[in-house]
């Protein structure tokens, strides 16, 4: 049996997975036969590690050589010489030549002569003399299988055999179970001790094998589980279904085995008795290993503790001091898989009934329930319970787990529809949309009730929401809104934040049916259901948002907004397990308010709560949010670390739909950078994902970035078009930045009414907003459109009001107009200031094209402008540029790792690079350094 996946190399045969070393030391061996120099090796491990695909290996690649093979099988351990049999029966025809005494002896180990009982070495001497014969017409290879299930008479025959090879142009390949094992005389062999393949090799492994699909996360725990067992990798999926490896069914506890792997445990089993075979099975039962546990299950059972734990322990498949250790992880499995359902259920309820301290309910429940051969309605409400405590604790797979056990036990079709809509939801909150989806469907198969149905419904929007299908979501709320009522307050709020946030992703795209569910479904829960703050104002603002427009809708949600801002901390307590959603919303509305201050604040709240709380689904969204805002503040380094790691975190917990490929502020950052290729690349890609899902915010966070593109480029005719696109459209925020955009291309494009129109819609807007951001806009704006005797003071009050929010690129591309039109109305010196002011910031944030446009302008006054130099940092990678802001802040490594989910040697290693990159030896010369934050 083999468990390869060839990897072809020069001039030999293909290299098995994560076995590249062992594969070299096997040519090599090879390489010495065929040039005249014998060898031995011994290959040692436990079963299924990939022994015999490397004996394998070493026989396919040694097609000119005379390959002779031995298998120890463990029925012919009593007989004698049995391996010596095998191996010399293709020589058979040359024994006739050997030198009498040892043909005579060699003949009466095969029985093909009744002679006097030979000694083993006279044996050793006819083998060795044959096999120096048969390599001198053609080298040889002796590959022998299971060593250690062959007798005694033929291992010192092999070993007598090891030890005088010399020049004899023979390899002697040996493959047994453990070190423990080697066969005295083969002490100075060469010695390779295999074990587990590495991660990535044993993921290469498991899915080369298997062509149906292996999510990664299943892969990792496959690997985990088998220790990196070539022979458990590939026979594990032949037992496993498809949604198991998919990871849409949780993976069996323990892990089943193949029937290779059975088989190969079988001949360890059988040698136990009785009462060692039960305490295996205890043990294999007891994920824990708990030997005091395993003792009091024992005494229920009426074991005898002490002979079975001698008997097990002299078996070699497992240790119980100080805990139980198995030989290897698949012996818990073979052992559990070879009982009976019965024997296994017994087992479960010895465990369960031994454990009653107050600290072991969770184990209690589970066992248990695995003890249950029908339901239990008793059961199912301990494991209820457990699942509650484990969530608490941050269990969420374990609390799945225990739900969709405790659904299974219900005796109510009902009861287990709730426990599964609930596991549903606390998959989807981890971030496991595909199992949340299976859970989903066990519930509808239930039979599900009016109400059931609504949360099925909500759940499954959710879920659409975080794929970053917006449109399918809605399409599914819209359907549901009429059939929640407000008497389940809870399903209310849920469904009425998840229909906010379907529509402020949704935009101009949102289906106008879907619109009008939303206004009407939302506000009549609004009314009929007590909400707590700010949940009514953002239910409502969105709703008026949706039907009537910003004058209505603005003040709710500046009043939503500074609530929530105010709650800080406190929202969570308030929005329950729907803070998440509460917080995206929130977010949205801020930016739809133009209030800078309160996005920069509730995503680093957002951002805090979800490292806190370990919800990877939420963060790489607070993080994707805060980094399109860090690229507005100008803090492109920040940004790019946060964007990275949420890249990074959004395909682990499968939210990468929502938060876009490339996501928005990726694109923006290119389009401050003036980066013309990836900015357009990245707006087609947001554009064309944006149509497909129904997300309009990203269609419109598209036309931001080009427009902000050709306006870099001084491209005025094409910035006008797009920004006109974004105006038309009016999303949150962006069609309010839009306005002041579209003003200052078409001043340019000499088109003024156009320009007078959008800063009679932005006046309106922004005296309603009342933000520093919107008043700065509108200031600017109208400037563009003054007078000369008013434009001068216009300007300069623009730029006092910008400079009271965090937007340093937006103040400087208020002073890069006002350096324009002052040069322009020839006032040279007075521009310089403004232009210089403005050069300062785009150089530190790279923004190359708006730096360029300056750096000409101030030119032009007459001043002498000096050559930009880049910024060190700029070599960092976003991670160590990250690790760096940190680290020069004041954290330590450990906390540093905590906060970014690696390990503390990872820390050590980036910053280790971070100082040779920056040229500095010390955490306070790195706080010195100019690290973009």
């Amino acid at each position: 049996m083999t468990n390869s996946v060839g990897r072809p190399q020069q001039g030999q045969g293909c290299v098995l997975v994560g076995r590249a070393q062992e594969c070299a030391v096997l040519d090599a061996l090879l390489r010495d036969a065929r040039g005249g120099r014998s060898g031995a090796l011994v290959l040692s491990g436990p079963v299924g590690v990939g022994k015999s695909a490397l004996l394998t290996r070493a026989a396919d690649g040694a097609a000119d050589l005379r390959t002779l093979r031995v298998s120890g099988v463990e029925s012919e351990l009593a007989f004698g010489f049995a391996g010596v049999h095998q191996l010399v029966l293709p020589l058979v025809l040359a024994i006739p030549s050997l030198p009498e005494p040892q043909r005579l002896a060699l003949e009466t180990v095969l029985g093909r002569g009744h002679h006097e009982p030979p000694e083993p070495y006279l044996v050793g001497l006819a083998v060795l003399t044959l096999l120096a014969d048969a390599a001198a017409q053609r080298p040889v290879l002796v590959v022998v299988d299971d060593a250690q299930w062959l007798d005694d008479e033929s291992l010192t025959v092999l070993s007598f055999v090891a030890r005088r090879l010399h020049g004899d142009r023979v390899a002697l390949v040996v493959g047994l179970g453990t070190p423990a094992n080697v066969p005295v005389g083969f002490e100075d062999a060469q010695h390779l001790e295999l074990q587990g393949l590495p991660p990535a090799d044993a993921r290469e492994l498991l899915t080369s094998h298997d062509e149906r699909e292996v999510a990664p996360d299943v892969a990792d725990r496959l690997v985990i589980a088998t220790g990196g067992n070539p022979l458990a990798l590939i026979e594990l999926p032949a037992v496993l279904s498809a949604d198991q490896l998919r990871g849409t069914v949780p993976l069996p506890e323990p892990l089943p085995m193949g029937p290779g792997l059975a088989q190969l445990f079988e001949p360890w089993l059988r040698m136990l008795d009785d009462a060692a075979r039960d305490l295996l099975l205890l043990t294999s039962a007891e994920r824990v290993g708990d030997v005091r546990l395993l003792r009091r299950a024992s005494v229920l059972t009426s074991m005898e503790w002490a002979k079975a734990v001698d008997a097990v322990e002299t078996s070699g498949l497992a240790l119980f001091v100080p805990n139980v250790e198995f030989r290897h992880p698949l012996v818990r499995s073979a052992v559990y898989y070879a009982a009976t359902p019965s024997e296994r259920r017994a087992a479960h309820a010895a465990l369960g009934g031994a454990l009653d301290a107050e600290d072991q309910l969770d184990r209690r429940a589970w066992h248990l329930a695995a003890a249950a051969a029908e339901p239990d309605e008793r059961i199912a409400l301990e494991l209820e319970a457990a699942a509650d405590r484990l969530r608490l604790r941050g269990g969420v797979s374990a609390a799945v787990a225990y739900l969709s056990r405790a659904a299974e036990l219900a005796g109510d079709p009902s009861r287990a529809a709730d426990r599964l809509l609930e596991a549903a939801r606390a998959e989807l909150t981890a971030g496991r949309g595909a199992r949340a989806k299976s859970l989903l469907d066990r519930a509808g198969a239930t039979g599900l009730n009016h109400e059931q149905s609504a949360n099925a419904a909500w759940t499954a929007a959710l879920m659409q929401l975080l794929a970053g299908d917006v449109r399918e979501a809605g399409e599914l709320l819209a359907r549901t809104l009429p059939d929640v009522s407000g008497d389940d307050p809870e399903l209310a709020l849920g469904v009425c934040v998840a229909a906010d946030a379907i529509a402020l992703a949704g935009s101009h795209l949102l289906e106008p049916l879907t619109r009008a569910a939303i206004v009407e479904g939302t506000r009549r829960l609004c009314g009929a259901t007590r909400m707590p703050a700010p949940m009514p104002m953002l239910v409502t603002g969105t709703a008026s948002q949706l039907s009537t427009g910003e004058r209505d809708a603005t003040p709710l949600l500046r009043a939503a907004v500074t609530e929530a801002t105010t709650l800080g901390m406190d929202l969570e307590r308030a929005a329950g397990h729907h803070v998440h959603v509460v917080y995206f919303d929130a977010v949205l509305a801020a930016v739809g308010m133009l209030d800078d201050q309160s996005w920069d604040e509730l995503t680093r709240a957002w951002e805090e709560l979800s490292r806190r709380t370990g919800v990877l689904v939420a963060l790489p969204l607070a993080l994707g949010l805060r980094s399109w805002l860090e690229v507005l503040q100008g803090r492109p380094g920040s940004a790019a670390s946060h964007l990275a790691e949420a890249g990074d975190l959004a395909s682990f917990a499968g939210v990468h739909g929502l938060l876009g490929t490339p996501p928005a502020a990726q694109v923006l950052a290119d389009a401050w950078h003036g980066d013309e290729d990836a900015t357009r690349a990245g707006a087609r890609r947001m554009m064309q994902q944006g149509h497909e899902r129904g997300q309009g915010i990203a269609v419109d966070q598209a036309y931001a970035a080009l427009t902000l593109l050709e306006l870099s480029c001084g491209r005025y005719d094409a910035a006008l078009r797009t920004a006109q696109r974004c105006v038309s459209h009016d999303t949150m925020g962006l069609g309010t930045l839009a306005l002041a955009d579209l003003i200052e291309s078409a001043t340019r494009c000499r088109q003024q009414d156009l320009a007078e129109d959008a800063l009679a819609r932005l006046s309106e807007r922004a005296g309603a907003l009342g933000t520093s951001w919107a008043r700065g806009l509108l200031l600017r704006s109208q400037a563009l459109l003054a007078t000369v005797d008013e434009a001068g003071d216009l300007f300069n009050e623009a730029i006092t009001e910008l400079a009271r929010t965090t937007l340093a690129p937006e103040q400087a591309r208020t002073n890069l107009m006002y350096g324009e039109w002052l040069r322009r109305a020839r006032r040279r010196r007075d521009a310089r200031q403004p232009l210089r002011d403005a050069l300062e910031v785009f150089q530190a944030i790279g923004a190359e094209q708006f730096a360029s446009r300056t750096a000409a302008e101030l030119a032009a006054t007459g001043e002498q402008v000096r050559k930009w130099a880049a910024d060190a940092t700029a070599a960092l990678t976003p991670q160590e540029a990250q690790i760096a802001r940190l680290a020069a802040s004041g954290a330590r490594n450990a906390e540093i790792a905590a906060q970014l989910y690696i390990t503390t040697s990872t820390v050590e290693y980036h910053l280790r690079k971070v100082f040779v990159k920056l040229g500095v030896t010390s955490r306070t010369q790195l706080a010195q350094a100019s690290l973009a934050s």
